[in-house]
């Protein structure tokens, strides 16, 4: 399964990046020169956390594919 990093630009010119990396998600920040500030590494449902009390949903946590692909069901093909 494929995840591209969700990144959010702040006005400061700053950014945030959330990247999925296997079971864990690497939350990094780094300055406007694009230098790493921190790092975090949490689970899913940290993340999930996280993003929930910030009001932002993405689809990296919906586990329809996964579910798809448990019952036997392959790319490209209908429920």
């Amino acid at each position: 399964m494929k995840h591209t990093p969700t990144i959010v630009h702040t006005a400061n010119g700053s950014t945030v990046t959330l990247t999925r990396r296997g079971i864990e998600f690497d939350l990094e920040t780094r300055n406007a020169k694009g230098e790493t500030i921190s790092t975090v590494v949490m689970n899913e449902a940290a993340a999930e956390a996280l993003l929930t009390s910030a009001g932002v949903y993405i689809n990296a946590f919906d586990d329809a594919y996964d579910r798809g692909y448990r019952d036997g069901r392959r790319d490209g093909e209908a429920a």
